[in-house]
């Protein structure tokens, strides 16, 4: 080594000496250290050791929380920006260390809750549905053709339906589902009775038709109900033009 006398350093510690090329400096008190002595627990650092004891000093300052029900306190000051006095996080907020300060919290109007219920119970009121404008049977017609090119495109069914015995209608669901219209298919083979049943099923509307005392679903067009029996074929509808392909029909429960 004695081609290079002035690099590296000589470790600190007492019982080693060793020369040292990359020296660690203790944080502490200062001094050169090799790799294995530069923690101040493995050259028992005399400065290392008052900083603990300041520390610990430190520590046992603590500011507990004015509130009478909590027994916290916090290492550092946590001052009520209203009241000014001092609490804990967990009570920090006016509501939680009952802030004298805090505003008494008004009291709702007495009508407000009347009021509300009143909103609730006309939203939730079912409207009769407007029957439509009654066009001639010639515009009927031509309605139907137009809307009937666009149901093909996306409608719901039986799968499996021979396309040749698909009769496409715009399905209105009752008011008070709030489901939106839905195109569906059915078989012009079809009863009326089946037709409602699976224009049901594919805009998910309660059906008890097979139950005696509940309400029955119908069709309507224009506003008037097929008064037909429900075992009358939809062919036969269709031949009396009582029912167009691409109608649009309304499925409600009868009145």
């Amino acid at each position: 080594m004695a081609e290079f006398p002035t690099l590296g350093k000589n470790c600190a510690w007492k019982d080693c000496n060793d020369l040292d090329f990359l020296p660690i400096i203790c944080q502490n008190c200062k001094e050169n250290y090799c790799k294995l002595h530069f923690l101040p627990e493995t050259h028992e650092c005399p400065e290392y050791k008052n900083v603990q004891t300041e520390n610990t000093e430190k520590t046992k300052v603590r500011y507990k929380c004015h509130k009478e029900s909590c027994s916290k306190w916090e290492y550092a000051p946590v001052i009520c920006n209203y009241c000014s006095k001092q609490v804990c996080l967990s009570c920090r907020h006016q509501e939680s260390h009952d802030c004298e300060k805090l505003p008494a919290k008004q009291k709702l109007m007495p009508a407000t809750k009347e009021h509300v219920s009143n909103i609730i119970k006309e939203n939730k009121t079912v409207t009769t549905k407007k029957p439509r404008k009654k066009l001639s049977l010639a515009a009927q017609k031509t309605a139907a053709k137009v809307q009937l090119m666009k149901l093909k495109m996306k409608s719901v069914g039986q799968g499996g339906l021979p396309e040749g015995e698909r009769v496409y209608f715009l399905v209105h669901p009752p008011q008070e589902s709030s489901r939106p219209a839905q195109g569906c298919f059915v078989s012009r083979n079809w009863s009326l009775g089946k037709t409602i049943d699976s224009l049901a099923d594919a805009t998910k509307t309660v059906n008890q038709n097979n139950v005696t005392a509940a309400r029955k679903l119908r069709l309507f067009r224009n506003g008037d109900m097929l008064s037909c029996p429900l075992d009358t074929p939809i062919s036969n509808l269709l031949e009396s033009e009582q029912l167009l392909n691409g109608d649009t029909l309304d499925l409600d429960y009868e009145t």
